[in-house]
C-alpha cells in the first residue's frame, strides 16, 4: 500500500511538472528573418510668428458693485430697512431694521462673490432671532433677495430689498 502510495506520488508530482513546462510562455525569434526600414523624408513646414505665439485672451475684469447706502423692502412680509455703511471690497457692515410689533435693530457683515453676485450676511448681535441671509444680487445692483436662516431653530424667512 505504501509503495503504491509513492507511486502515486510521484506520477502526480510529473504530470505538473510537464504541466507547468509545458504552460511555460517561450519567446522564439525567427532565424530567416531580415529587418527591413523604409525612411521617408517630409517637407519641412515653414511656421509664420503667428502660427508660433498664441493670442493672449484678456480675462474679463469682475467690478465688484456698490452696496453701501440704504435697501428697502420686504422681510418676512414686514417693512425692513438695510443700511450698508462700510464696504471694503467684497466685505461690508451695516444695520438692519425689520418692523416687526416690536421692532428688530440687528448689525449685520456680509461678503459678497462678485463672479456669482451671491450675497452672504449674518446677525452680528447676540439675539434669540439671530440668523444668517443668502441671497443673490440682480444684474443692475439694485435688487437683493433671498432666504434668512435663524441659528436656533433653522425656520427660513424669505426677503426682498431695493436699493434706494
Amino acid at each position: 500500500m505504501n509503495s503504491l502510495f509513492k507511486q502515486l506520488l510521484i506520477l502526480t508530482i510529473a504530470i505538473f511538472l510537464l504541466a507547468f513546462i509545458g504552460c511555460e510562455k517561450k519567446t522564439e525569434t525567427p532565424e530567416g528573418t531580415q529587418e527591413t526600414t523604409v525612411e521617408s523624408k517630409s517637407a519641412p513646414v515653414e511656421e509664420t510668428p503667428e502660427e508660433i505665439t498664441e493670442p493672449e485672451v484678456e480675462e474679463p475684469v469682475v467690478q465688484i458693485p456698490d452696496l453701501k447706502g440704504q435697501w428697502t423692502g420686504k422681510f418676512d412680509a414686514r417693512n425692513t430697512v438695510l443700511n450698508i455703511t462700510e464696504q471694503t471690497d467684497s466685505t461690508f457692515k451695516g444695520r438692519i431694521t425689520i418692523s416687526y410689533r416690536e421692532v428688530i435693530n440687528q448689525d449685520v457683515a456680509g461678503t459678497i462673490s462678485p463672479s456669482t453676485m451671491r450675497i452672504t450676511m449674518r446677525d452680528l448681535l447676540h439675539s434669540r432671532y439671530k440668523g444668517r441671509y443668502s441671497g443673490k444680487l440682480s444684474e443692475d445692483g439694485k435688487n437683493y433677495s433671498g432666504t434668512f436662516t435663524m441659528d436656533v431653530d433653522k425656520t427660513q424667512l424669505s426677503f426682498n430689498l431695493n436699493k434706494k
